[in-house]
């Protein structure tokens, strides 16, 4: 199991370097304003995806070893086409989108269904290493295509506009989405549709609290562009932007974590066993997290400014302010998807909309006002209140937690036993990387 969460946090890594590379050339090609507009069509296809896994999405993990995939695959793919056409049209019209990608958002956003649809499948049956080649294959031709355009603009003297980087960014998802068509292939059997009617009503009731607790997830981590965009601007959207990517930076390690975790507690009916498993990486995840966010602190803006262009030296104080919420949510991370291994997915559901409660209540009240004092503290007002709300998601789920396994307060205590887990974790990788050679 170990060598699988190492495997993919490695996959992670190398994957967050590409996307650093992404976002320093797009910072230094399209300036904050640009930046800020990719942040809002990225933003929309991601709600798009909360509406699509309504059915499918993440509880194809879950539903995989027990269900007829052929059956999954279909009723995934018909929701996918349904939910993004009425989505698009809804953004569209709500003006949640700039309005001149809503043709590339609806393209986009069908491609990211059937290819997160796919992977799904993949992680379902554990093909862990199946899946970390194809996110590192979106995200090595993401970086090479976009490299590879931008200097044939510059090239051939043109200006490189946003519409590139979707054009890129679309064909980074068709080539590993058709790849992953031949890795499915063999667990598909003949199609039956015998008792799809049953099928679709649970997909729905699990994809109902999957996604209720994704949406609030999401509008919780984001609720603020729209704030920002609406009371500050587009260009500080794009400061914003950089310091929310550099600080969720964190986050890589748990969410390699959570991936092997989600599918072990699915396939487990060993109740001590994924409470020992949540427990023991949660202190890893928090250790790791706290050592993390210390160093992004340490971070001068002079640096910032030297990487990603003068202009984003503001993005500092967003980091600074959104660094007590990333080892909150690093930590919260680890205990929702123990809920989400046993179907539970109404707890996250519920923790979500508690930091949904909070980001509303103080993005509409503190954040007008902030801005009236000048856009930095605006930006620095909105990072602090996305602090706010993951850290009373945490404490939510946190009681939950200890509902549900009757833990103790020792056993949240870092342990020696903890230490030498974490020792084991990394001797295994080392001598794993050897063994290659």
């Amino acid at each position: 199991m170990f060598d699988k969460i190492l495997n993919t946090f490695v996959t992670r890594v190398f994957s967050m370097l590409m996307m650093f590379l992404v976002v320093i050339i797009n910072t230094n090609t399209f300036g904050p304003e640009g930046t800020g507009t990719i942040a809002l069509v990225i933003l929309g296809l991601t709600l798009l995806q909360v509406l699509s896994n309504f059915v499918g999405g993440t509880s194809l993990v879950f539903l995989t070893p027990q269900k007829n995939i052929f059956q999954l695959l279909f009723l995934s793919y018909l929701w996918a086409v349904v939910s993004n056409l009425g989505g698009v049209v809804a953004l569209h019209y709500l003006k949640l989108v700039p309005q001149e990608y809503t043709f590339h958002l609806l393209a986009l956003t069908l491609v990211y269904s059937i290819y997160y649809i796919h992977v799904g499948i993949i992680q379902g049956k554990e093909e862990i290493r199946r899946f970390n080649a194809l996110q590192l294959t979106q995200v090595v031709l993401l970086l090479l295509s976009l490299a590879g355009a931008i200097l044939v603009c510059k090239g051939t003297h043109r200006t490189p506009t946003v519409d590139i980087y979707l054009y890129v960014f679309l064909f980074s998802y068709l080539v590993p989405a058709a790849v992953s068509c031949f890795y499915i292939a063999k667990h598909v059997g003949k199609p039956d549709f015998q008792g799809m009617g049953g099928l679709l009503a649970e997909m729905f009731r699990l994809g109902f609290w999957t996604q209720l607790a994704n949406l609030t997830q999401l509008l919780t981590y984001r609720l603020n562009y729209y704030l920002i965009e609406g009371f500050v601007g587009r260009k500080p959207l794009g400061l914003y932007e950089l310091g929310t990517r550099i600080s969720e930076a964190v986050w890589i390690f748990p969410k390699s974590i959570c991936l092997v975790q989600y599918a072990r507690i699915a396939n487990s009916d060993d109740d001590q066993y994924a409470k020992h498993l949540t427990l023991g990486l949660l202190k890893i995840v928090f250790v790791f997290s706290l050592l993390a966010v210390l160093f992004l602190w340490a971070l001068p803006a002079s640096f910032i400014a030297w990487v990603f262009g003068p202009e984003f030296a503001a993005s500092k104080p967003v980091i600074c302010s959104l660094l007590p919420g990333i080892v909150s949510l690093a930590c919260m991370s680890v205990m929702s998807h123990h809920f989400a291994g046993y179907g539970k997915y109404w707890i996250n559901a519920v923790g979500s909309l508690i930091g949904l409660a909070v980001t509303a209540a103080l993005g509409f009240t503190l954040l007008p006002a902030a801005a009236e004092a000048g856009q930095l503290n605006a930006l620095r007002t909105a990072g602090w209140i996305s602090s706010g709300a993951y850290f009373a998601s945490l404490v939510f789920t946190t009681v939950c937690f200890i509902h549900h396994t009757s833990a103790g307060f020792r056993d949240f205590l870092i342990t020696k036993e903890d230490w030498l887990l974490l020792k084991n974790i990394v001797h295994d990788k080392i001598t794993s990387f050897r063994n290659r050679k």
